[in-house]
Parts: structure tokens; C-alpha cells; sequence
């Protein structure tokens, strides 16, 4: 799967360095449909507090919104993260293009930055899971029940060790 990061062009006080960027771009392309494209926002409050009204009715920001441009895929979840084509998922309007827009993952770099660490993470490693949560969300996995939650979770952690552990060596936090 391809990855398209985007830079919201408002001014923000954080941007990917170049390992961000390269472990975005590890973690999509070995994960999701072969012929998918997943594009990654990265953005402020506001537009998340905007589009959590709109889309979940919730009056307030969040560090993480996700949404899926494919149909009826949430059954097929573990095979497009195996990598299946996106094509018979996609919207049927969508032209038959080479490449399928999976779906959006919004991230708010001003709630990220103004709650405490998670799990001893630092900010470079928050984004880098938020990225992976909001992956996973988009190929159909989700939380709202217990055994969806611990089914996400496992998927999250697959995912996401390898991508912190070379984060951290990079860094040389030496914390694997």
C-alpha cells in the first residue's frame, strides 16, 4: 500500500523529520491491499473538533479520526491487511483506478502534544501509533466491544512493535 502524508498547511509547531516519514511509509507499504493508497493528515484541533461534530456528534477534539473509503470490507479486514486488493471493496464510482484510496487517518498534532505520554512514548512515537490505530480502523477493525478491542490491540502491537523498535534504535533510546 502506498502512503501519502500531508502536512495540513496551517503553521504547526512539529514536522516529520525524514525517519518519520520513512517509518510511515515501512509501516503502510508492508501492511494493507497491495493496490491500496492510505493518506495520513496531520492537522490541528480544529478541524478534528469539526469533523468529530459532524461525523460522530461529538462536540469536542480528539487525537485521532479515521475514514474508510471501502464497502462491506470489515468481514475481509485480516485479508486486506495481508494485503488483498482493495478493488472489490472500493467504490464503484471510483473509475477503476491502478491505485484505491482506502481511506483518510486524521491526526490532531496539538492534542497529541498537550496530553501526557502514553505507554512512555514520545511524540515522534504517538504519531507513529496513531498512524497504525487509525490503519487498522480503516481496513475495519475496531473497539467497541471487548473481543474487538483485544483483536485490535494484537493487530496494533504486530504492527507497531518492529516500527518503535526501529524508531528507537534510530534515536538511540536503545529501548527495544
Amino acid at each position: 500500500m502506498k502512503l501519502d502524508l500531508v502536512h495540513d498547511e496551517v503553521e504547526r509547531p512539529w514536522r516529520p523529520a525524514a525517519e518519520i516519514r520513512r517509518l510511515a511509509e515501512e509501516l503502510v507499504a508492508g501492511t494493507g491491499p497491495v493496490d491500496g493508497e492510505l493518506q495520513i493528515v496531520l492537522t490541528d484541533d480544529a478541524t478534528l473538533l469539526e469533523l468529530n461534530r459532524e461525523y460522530r456528534k461529538k462536540d469536542c477534539p480528539t487525537d485521532v479520526l479515521s475514514f474508510s473509503y471501502l464497502s462491506d470490507h470489515e468481514g475481509a479486514r485480516a485479508a486486506l491487511l495481508g494485503g488483498e486488493s482493495a478493488k472489490k471493496y472500493a467504490d464503484p464510482h471510483s473509475g477503476g483506478e491502478e491505485t484505491v484510496l482506502v481511506g483518510q487517518v486524521l491526526i490532531s498534532l496539538e492534542t497529541v502534544r498537550e496530553r501526557p505520554a502514553r505507554e512512555g512514548r514520545d511524540f515522534d512515537e504517538e504519531i507513529l501509533f496513531l498512524m497504525t490505530h487509525g490503519l487498522l480502523h480503516v481496513l475495519g477493525y475496531d473497539h467497541v466491544d471487548d473481543e474487538q478491542a483485544a483483536e485490535m490491540e494484537e493487530r496494533e502491537r504486530e504492527l507497531f512493535a518492529p516500527i518503535l523498535d526501529e524508531y528507537r534504535a534510530i534515536r538511540g533510546g536503545g529501548r527495544p
